[in-house]
């Protein structure tokens, strides 16, 4: 079985980044491992909604093996 949840991403030209803290200082990270996870895409929409729009940031599912 598989757990779905949520992080938000962007990209740059090195290629997907994840935002690492969604709260206080933004943090961006390479590895999805590092990724903060959300309970669902709407949350990460929600948090992504929320960063300064020259980030273009945008929620994306992941599956987690459980």
């Amino acid at each position: 079985m598989s757990v779905v949840t949520a992080v938000v991403a962007r990209t740059t030209d090195e290629g997907l980044v994840y935002l690492t803290q969604p709260l206080g200082k933004l943090g961006w990270a390479s590895a999805e491992l590092d990724a903060a996870t959300f309970q669902s895409t709407r949350e990460a929409t929600r948090a992504a909604s929320q960063l300064p729009a020259k980030l273009r940031a945008f929620a994306l599912p992941v599956r987690h093996a459980a």
